[in-house]
């Protein structure tokens, strides 16, 4: 009868669910290069909230795509004064 009411397979239920959700934004927070540990320690708390933060914030920027963007950014640069000086650019080379 207790099963019936909801009573004690509701609390498990909700339980289970909440769990699975932190372990889904643990993996969305390190699919954008945060910590999943930390994403799911804080989903733990807070559940469906968590997902919404995980979802909204930008994916975080590490030191080595940045140096990757930096680099091309600069060889575009480049490239660009090469052809305003009239050296031409990667395909004359």
């Amino acid at each position: 009868m207790l099963l019936a009411s909801g009573g004690a397979a509701g609390v498990g239920g909700y339980s289970v669910g909440w769990l699975t959700l932190s372990l889904i934004n643990a993996g969305l927070a390190q699919g954008k290069g945060r910590s999943g540990l930390n994403w799911w320690l804080l989903s733990l708390v807070l559940g469906p909230l968590a997902t919404l933060l995980v979802v909204i914030r930008p994916p975080a920027e590490t030191p080595a795509v940045q140096a990757l963007m930096d680099l091309a950014i600069a060889d575009a640069e480049a490239e660009a004064e090469a052809e305003a000086r009239g050296e031409g650019g990667a395909a004359d080379r």
